[in-house]
């Protein structure tokens, strides 16, 4: 029988009311045979388990992010996520024809308004199907949890409203108050092994790619051009609205814009998309240096989005260039908008992208 452990877990998980014992401020880090950390967030009949470094840095911007955020940061943040996705109880109206398949045969059946369904969400990309590997960790998580519901019932844990103190003073660990341990499970034959590990918040920032000359001759060759006088480049790198299919593979995927204007002659100079932002990133500079040929190199360049600063001020240092934050928002805000609405709503073929619309 296929998939048969992930859905007699499922029901099991349903069957112990874990959501009644585990609220989302109880994160609980859960190792894979492959010792990558899932950090598990419980919520009303579902729960997110978010992988490694990039995981719990998603999941933490996403809980401390600024009140004044605009809708377009809180989207990045929100796509920024990577977790397997559980949902414990859905309507049979919601489950798609591969969920349905996958619980016939499993051979365990399900109430209407109980089925689960299972989904890897990775950063930039819509949630899709979950892989063997990802059934296997799937398998491991489920089991921590009702583990976890039994071991720390001991610790005068049973309600999502206690929390984990009397397993923390129990460890006679230094510094409670300082620092912020959570409960760490690792399976040991057929059981786990608990542990207390220390959740160093400011440790995990989110990582933004860096771009820097390694050529001499090309830094010097740029480093050389004369800047025009007063000349100001306004750079604006973000993630797109909406998902559109990639190049290769059939999984929808945020692509990255980045928009070149001159706030001089009001002019939009370029508009350039990639795929993949931390590995195309290049490509970017390249049609930047590329402008400067054009257009004439300036004297400062003025970033927007988070990722703009970080990728520019190394070069900028190298060939001269000031690089600094923007500061007309509203002004680039509307240039994004019309940008957005030019590529979404006017039919074109842009190079192989096909639009993906969910409505």
């Amino acid at each position: 029988m296929k998939h048969t452990t992930l859905y007699e877990l499922a029901k099991a998980y349903q069957d112990a009311s874990i959501d009644s014992v585990f609220s989302e401020n109880d994160l609980i880090c859960i190792l894979s045979e492959e010792q990558i950390p899932y950090y598990v967030s419980v919520v009303d009949s579902a729960f997110a388990a978010y992988r490694g470094e990039k995981g719990l840095t998603g999941y933490l911007a996403l809980s401390l992010q600024e009140e004044s955020a605009s809708e377009m940061e809180i989207m990045d943040l929100q796509e920024a996520q990577e977790c397997l996705l559980s949902i414990m109880r859905t309507e049979r109206d919601n489950l798609e024809e591969s969920d349905l398949k996958a619980i016939e045969e499993s051979g365990v059946s399900f109430t209407e308004g109980s089925y689960p369904q299972f989904r890897i969400k990775e950063q930039y990309k819509v949630p899709w199907y979950i892989s063997e590997q990802e059934e296997k960790d799937l398998i491991l998580i489920l089991q921590g949890l009702l583990f976890a519901k039994e071991y720390f019932a001991s610790y005068k844990k049973t309600r999502k409203t206690n929390t984990f103190s009397f397993w923390l003073d129990s460890l006679k660990l230094e510094e409670t108050e300082k620092k912020e341990y959570i409960p760490t499970l690792e399976k040991k034959g057929d059981s786990f092994e608990v542990s207390a590990r220390v959740l160093q918040d400011e440790a995990y920032g989110f990582y933004y790619p860096h771009a820097f000359f390694t050529n001499e001759e090309r830094q010097l060759q740029y480093k050389r051009m004369r800047a025009k006088s007063g000349k100001i480049l306004a750079l604006a790198i973000g993630m797109m609205a909406e998902p559109m299919l990639p190049g290769e593979g059939d999984r929808p995927l945020y692509p990255f814009y980045s928009l070149a204007y001159d706030p001089q002659s009001h002019q939009v100079l370029d508009v350039f998309l990639v795929e993949d932002y931390e590995r195309e990133h290049g490509k970017i500079v390249s049609r930047l240096l590329e402008l400067f040929e054009k257009e004439g190199k300036p004297q400062a360049i003025h970033c927007y989005g988070k990722r703009t600063l970080p990728l520019l001020s190394e070069l900028g240092k190298q060939i001269g260039i000031m690089v600094v934050m923007g500061n007309q928002q509203q002004e680039m805000d509307t240039l994004i908008q019309d940008m957005f609405r030019e590529l979404y709503e006017i039919p074109h073929d842009h190079d192989h992208h096909h639009h993906h619309h969910e409505e």
